[in-house]
């Protein structure tokens, strides 16, 4: 089981983040896209990534944006799976640029 990290910890994992903040206690984004078709293509990479990890976040998708929010249910915060998750979504997303 996955330990829900400190204010310190969380701190720390979000100096190495670029797209990320904590909102109502959850890792948040909102990543913004040109047209509907890359809108689509950045949230099925993020919904395989989620099948691979076995780790699904809330996923909301508009035209133009996909907003993502990361917690751990069981534990009821952030930890060390959504941070990797975060940083795994980045790197993703630099794929597409």
């Amino acid at each position: 089981m996955t330990e829900t990290l400190t204010e310190e910890e969380l701190d720390e994992a979000l100096e190495n983040l670029q797209i990320w903040g904590i909102e109502a206690g959850k890792l948040a984004t909102r990543v913004e896209f040109e047209d509907y078709k890359e809108t689509v293509f950045f949230a099925n990479t993020v919904f395989s990534l989620a099948e691979e990890e076995f780790h699904h976040p809330e996923v909301i998708v508009e035209y133009g944006a996909v907003e993502i929010d990361l917690w751990s249910h069981e534990q009821e915060g952030i930890t060390g799976k959504d941070i990797d998750m975060a940083e795994e979504i980045e790197k993703r997303l630099g794929k597409m640029n």
